[in-house]
């Protein structure tokens, strides 16, 4: 049984992982085999994703403590195993991969997704379904990219237009010119 200093310290952890991370994901690997456990936590740690099992009763004690109403919307889903998947990247894309990844190549829907913290934004349970949204989730970089290719590609045909009208006046003056 630990006592209360390393439960203290534990909790404290909990509110740090809550409040510094990017990307926290809550899962369900109940049913894992230890190596299946182990295949995991490599895959998670080669893209600095971490890995930590976790006390529901101390996991809400920490999300009361940080004192966000959207946390404790979590609770519901505080129940049975819970793992925490947490990064302080952008690796909301990169964790579903592996997730899904890890789906297909054991026939399993285990890890279970039962709720995340991505793009400042709360998700909740469903398993797959909610899996599959976070996996095609943008980050606000990928979207700024996309509207920044968007724009270069409308200002490159705003100025080619403009030159290949400029080019056909200035070609018509020289013409005009030539025949005086």
């Amino acid at each position: 049984m630990k006592n209360k200093k390393s439960k203290k310290k534990e909790l404290s952890e909990l509110v740090s992982i809550l409040s510094n991370n990017i990307t926290i994901y809550l899962v369900d690997i109940s049913d894992l085999n230890s190596n299946q456990i182990s295949i995991l936590r490599k895959s998670f740690y080669e893209h600095s994703i971490k890995m930590k099992v976790v006390k529901n009763t101390l996991l809400k004690k920490a999300m009361n403590k940080i004192n966000n109403q959207k946390w404790i919307s979590f609770f519901p889903i505080l129940n049975g195993n819970t793992t925490v998947l947490f990064s302080n990247l952008n690796v909301t894309n990169i964790t579903s991969k592996i997730i899904k990844s890890f789906h297909v190549r054991y026939k399993t829907n285990k890890p279970y997704l039962k709720g995340a913290y991505a793009q400042e934004s709360f998700y909740f349970g469903g398993g797959n379904k909610d899996l599959n949204i976070l996996l095609h989730l943008k980050s606000k970089e990928d979207l700024i990219i996309e509207i920044f290719n968007i724009l270069q590609f409308s200002i490159k045909e705003i100025i080619l237009s403009l030159l290949n009208s400029t080019y056909n006046k200035i070609g018509k003056i020289l013409e005009t010119l030539s025949k005086k």
